[in-house]
């Protein structure tokens, strides 16, 4: 393994030639470009981006600026290191390979960057596995969409390749860019969660303003690439639950983009996505055909699986800790471990007499609030916290508050 001085050394000996290769890419003054067409210039550059790139993504934390005395940094100097713990530098040099990296993503195909090239998937390979480092510099969701879009039909591509026979170009391409989403949202899940849910929300808002005849291209890859989106939220509910309850209300928003509500509708959300039921802060309603989400904030969102709607509630001054439905869907129960309390939500019926029959938003009021000693967990720290309680309706007016240790709480609405 490399040294840090022998790393510093390395980088040092690569810079004039990514100079040459950021002159390239990205429009520098004349007086600064040394472009040329020829291959052996073209491979140096590829050359330079991913040793720049296997450098940056596995030792980036481990490299520092030289320390040299404070002065003025000329067009001739090579750029500054990947870190960002030493004070005074520019830090180009992770900021230009960050760019080349997208760069290589981004760019539309064509003859000296064809679509699937090797030196394009190895782009999206070295972004995926040095993401924390690219971050500071990165355009988060053109990446992210990007990737997306590599494999918005990679099951399509993958399936039928059988075991041990070389991949094709694009099914190369899916499976890297597959591979980056997964690095990318295990490294920093809200980084990920955060920008799908933004665009997710830009979408819905475009479509109720009437213009998703407009060609998007982040909403035909958002449309297409659906089932990678749940593929990705799976595994970090599965990997990182404590990170994705920080975030469940957006999480929830992506799910419900994903799945069709009249699926939902008709199979219920244990079916149509059994890994959000984990979390006891989610809760189903096959009466009134609604989800119930709970926040850190203190607050619920109310979604209705068949208009795609939602609506928050605020009832609490901590994270919510449990929700759950009463088995008609008159109710809904709410409890919060760090307010100590418990509420119960009366959800109007229609003049039809039935729960949920219109398409507006149920009219909520709190009925009842209950105080309750507060639970602890199995140990500080632990995954426990995510499960110190749940709520159980043993009928429709009637709910057990069960804590991790078995003890129970009884109320009657």
């Amino acid at each position: 393994m490399l040294s840090s001085v022998n790393l510093n050394q390395f980088y040092a000996v690569l810079s004039e030639s990514f100079c040459v290769c950021a002159g390239c890419l990205y429009n520098l003054p004349p007086s600064a470009k040394r472009i040329s067409n020829s291959y052996e210039e073209r491979r140096k550059q590829a050359t330079a981006i991913v040793l720049l790139g296997v450098i940056g993504a596995e030792f980036g934390a481990e490299i520092e600026p030289p320390k040299l005395p404070s002065r003025a940094r000329t067009s001739t100097q090579a750029p500054e290191g990947f870190g960002l713990t030493s004070g005074g530098s520019n830090y180009s040099l992770a900021r230009h390979t960050c760019k080349a990296l997208t760069f290589l993503l981004l760019q539309p195909p064509s003859p000296k960057l064809p679509p699937h090239s090797t030196i394009r998937r190895t782009a999206i390979d070295l972004i995926g596995r040095g993401f924390t480092v690219w971050e500071p510099y990165m355009d988060v969701s053109a990446v992210l969409m990007g990737l997306l879009e590599l494999c918005a039909d990679a099951e399509k591509q993958l399936t039928n390749i059988s075991m041990g026979l070389p991949l094709s170009p694009a099914a190369d391409s899916a499976r890297s860019a597959r591979h980056a989403l997964s690095l990318i949202a295990t490294a920093r899940p809200p980084a990920f969660i955060t920008t799908i849910a933004r665009e997710v929300h830009r979408h819905t808002a475009m479509q109720s303003q009437g213009s998703q005849s407009q060609q998007n291209v982040h909403t035909t890859t958002l449309a297409r690439a659906k089932t990678e989106i749940l593929r990705v939220i799976e595994i970090l509910i599965e990997k990182m639950p404590s990170d994705v309850v920080d975030l469940l209300v957006e999480v929830m928003d992506i799910i419900m983009y994903c799945i069709e509500g009249s699926l939902v509708k008709k199979k219920g959300l244990s079916e149509c996505f059994p890994a959000v039921c984990r979390f006891y802060m989610v809760a189903y309603c096959d009466r009134s055909y609604r989800i119930a989400v709970g926040a850190r904030q203190g607050s619920v969102a109310l979604y209705d699986v068949r208009t795609g709607k939602c609506q928050h509630i605020h009832g609490h001054k901590g994270p919510i800790t449990a929700v759950s439905f009463a088995p008609d869907g008159r109710y809904l129960a709410t409890y919060s471990n760090a307010d100590s309390h418990i509420s119960f939500w009366q959800m109007n019926t229609s003049l039809l007499g039935s729960i949920g029959m219109l398409n507006s938003a149920p009219q909520l009021r709190c009925i009842k609030t209950y105080q309750v000693p507060p639970v602890q967990p199995a140990s500080p720290g632990s995954q426990n916290a995510l499960k110190l309680a749940r709520l159980i309706w043993t009928s429709n007016r009637n709910v057990i508050l069960m804590a991790h240790d078995g003890k129970e709480h009884r109320f009657m609405v």
